[in-house]
């Protein structure tokens, strides 16, 4: 097993350097060997500051991923190598939304072959050129030889093969057809038959970003109650469905993206905070007055097999209870609509939308009285909640302070029992031994640059 890094630590791409002289501001300053391809329309020009305040204006003004800046205030570029970040106020975690993913530096001269990027050209500075896309089936990329690092990427090419089915996916790893494919503690040992030589890489730190949410809308029914929502909460067989379902590659936390493991609460605290006690749900239903004629809608969000066994066993837990739930399969738009945007669902667990911006990010996205995607917690607007993230939010220079408060809206969260992680996978993957240099997952594909397939 290669675990991913205990905390994130951030590495400069395309910035060179950058200076935070106050609070708000922050100064970028550019590679000055970065340069676009030698394709058209850019022809192997400069990366230069306007590109850099072109793509983040056109972030604001297309109103996508938005919320992940909006900490900031003003962007302006001095000159063709400085970019001048100033925000509305301190935020502990702005480097998280510099960094984030989904904040892709476009060239203006790209966007306007069509009107917008939809059918391309797909055109960056990174180590790989865009060669073809099948959908739902494969991606092609081929070395860019104007990648500011002359030594990468190390291959030639890179192909990413989409297998929706499980089986099928690790089929071909077996047979050498694909070199990485998800697995889990039982998938594992039945791969190690074929390839005893294969190892497991890990993102159990980045994935707690990307937990199963177990949501119980306050506004709705019985819910308005919080022992009943706490009862809920505590009726979930957490270990059985880490244990039969994901065969031990999950683990329980509350569901907060944190920069670093030791901002979890601890092990044996979040065990006794979400571990199962049917006798308290019992009497925390019965003194909110609840009998067996309630049979509230259970939405089960099915992003795979795994999810959609784990939801049922999740029914099973509540019917121990003599509670009869009705439940319904939602899809993926409907998941995005019903559970987190108009938190229409009266109990939802299922699979959790991505989150952006670091811990500050994660916390007013969903937990935070006014998130975009904060359904039951708009409902609640939980005073002592929103201080808190808004406190921890500014504290700059004091990490175990911040740490400290951090570990407070966690158990808050979980006192509350409106929305939290119901579990969350470790995010594992199987990787054949002929990959050389493998280091963490990432959705990016310049992680593949510095890997290799050897003879």
């Amino acid at each position: 097993m290669i675990a991913t890094p205990e905390k994130i630590v951030f590495k400069g791409n395309l910035a060179e350097s950058f200076e935070n002289p106050d609070p708000t501001t922050f100064t970028f300053k550019i590679r000055p060997n970065v340069k676009w391809p030698s394709v058209s329309p850019l022809n192997g020009r400069a990366l230069n500051a306007q590109d850099v305040l072109y793509s983040y204006e056109r972030t604001v003004s297309e109103k996508t991923n938005v919320a992940i800046i909006s900490a900031i205030d003003k962007i302006e570029a001095p000159d063709a190598s400085t970019i001048r970040m100033t925000l509305k106020s301190a935020d502990a975690d702005f480097m998280y939304a510099v960094a984030d993913t989904r904040m892709k530096i476009v060239a203006k001269e790209a966007v306007e072959v069509n009107g917008d990027l939809k059918n391309g050209p797909n055109i960056g500075t990174g180590p790989w050129l865009f060669d073809s896309w099948t959908p739902e089936q494969l991606l092609r990329l081929k070395r860019n030889p104007d990648y500011y690092m002359q030594s990468l990427p190390h291959a030639d090419t890179f192909e990413r093969v989409i297998i929706a089915d499980a089986n099928t996916a690790q089929a071909a790893f077996r047979s050498g057809q694909g070199h990485e494919v998800p697995t889990n503690g039982q998938i594992t040992q039945l791969l190690k038959q074929s390839i005893p030589e294969l190892y497991v890489v890990d993102a159990k730190l980045t994935s707690a970003g990307s937990f199963i949410s177990l949501l119980m809308n306050p506004d709705v029914g019985l819910n308005k109650d919080q022992r009943v929502r706490q009862a809920i909460n505590r009726t979930i067989d957490r270990e059985a469905i880490i244990r039969d379902v994901y065969f031990g590659s999950a683990w329980i936390n509350a569901g907060v993206y944190l920069p670093s493991f030791d901002w979890h609460l601890p092990e044996a605290d979040l065990k006794q905070l979400l571990g199962r006690d049917v006798q308290q749900a019992r009497q925390l239903l019965s003194a909110a007055g609840v009998d067996a004629s309630w049979k509230p809608t259970v939405d089960i969000g099915v992003a795979g097999t795994e999810t959609r066994v784990a939801g049922e066993l999740f029914v099973g837990n509540l019917k121990e209870l003599g509670i009869e739930p009705e439940i319904r399969f939602l899809d993926k738009t409907e998941i995005t609509e019903r559970a987190y945007i108009r938190g229409e669902s009266e109990i939802y667990i299922g699979s959790h939308r991505a989150s952006g911006g670091g811990t500050n990010g994660h916390l007013r996205l969903f937990f935070h009285s006014t998130g975009t995607d904060a359904a039951p917690f708009k409902q609640l607007a939980d005073r002592q909640l929103d201080d808190l993230i808004d406190r921890q939010a500014v504290i700059l220079n004091n990490a175990e302070e911040r740490k400290s408060m951090v570990q407070q809206i966690q158990r808050r969260i979980i006192d509350l029992s409106a929305g939290m992680a119901a579990y969350t996978s470790n995010g594992e993957v199987a990787v054949s031994p002929k990959v050389a240099n493998f280091k963490q997952l990432s959705i990016e594909s310049h992680r593949f640059a510095e890997l290799w397939l050897k003879g």
